[in-house]
């Protein structure tokens, strides 16, 4: 009797394992990390032909068609260095329980341009989630934290989405303008 009672308390252990939700954890999305500050860093350097000044005039030019406010986007400009310091933002949305995509919250980036001869350097970083504390967004890759779900990952991703469009958008500003030659 007692064999019995133990394999039937063996066999339902086992059931109600497996009859358990195991949350599997999605892989993170791919951001690049900065080796020395460990922070979520984008930076290149790109070639560019043209000077430093004709370089930083099509930063300038890009950054005003870019963003709708470039006076409080632009903290500093160097015409002299030829450096460009900006803070902006990206909003970043959540799935509510019918599907349909709401407003979560904005994170604030840092982004910086920098001409040389026949280059330009950009880096965007110090992405920081709007909040009382100013909250880093590298938390979000912490599974362990206290408060972590899933869905910080598709914060990352949706982060990730806008700043490739914003580099891809900068390259192609960066272009010279092609001359009109009216041949008639």
């Amino acid at each position: 009797m007692k064999k019995i009672i133990i394999i039937l308390a063996a066999v339902f252990t086992c059931i109600a394992a497996l009859a358990q939700k195991t949350e599997t954890i999605p892989d993170p999305p791919y951001l690049p990390i900065d080796e020395r500050t460990n922070l979520v860093t984008y930076q290149d350097v790109v070639k560019q032909e043209g000077t430093p000044k004709v370089l930083y005039d099509r930063d300038m030019e890009w950054a005003k068609k870019y963003y709708k406010n470039t006076g409080e986007v632009i903290k500093s400009a160097d015409p002299e260095k030829c450096v460009i310091n900006m803070r902006s933002s990206v909003r970043i949305f959540y799935k509510d329980k019918e599907g349909t995509m709401r407003f979560k919250n904005i994170v604030y980036y840092n982004f910086k341009l920098e001409c040389r001869d026949n280059r330009y350097r950009y880096t965007i970083t110090d992405f920081k989630e709007k909040a009382t504390g100013s909250a880093p967004i590298e938390v979000w890759f912490d599974t362990s934290a206290s408060g972590w779900t899933p869905s910080m990952y598709g914060y990352l991703s949706q982060i990730d989405e806008e700043m490739q469009k914003l580099i891809e958008s900068l390259e192609e500003g960066m272009q010279p303008a092609e001359e009109f030659v009216d041949e008639w």
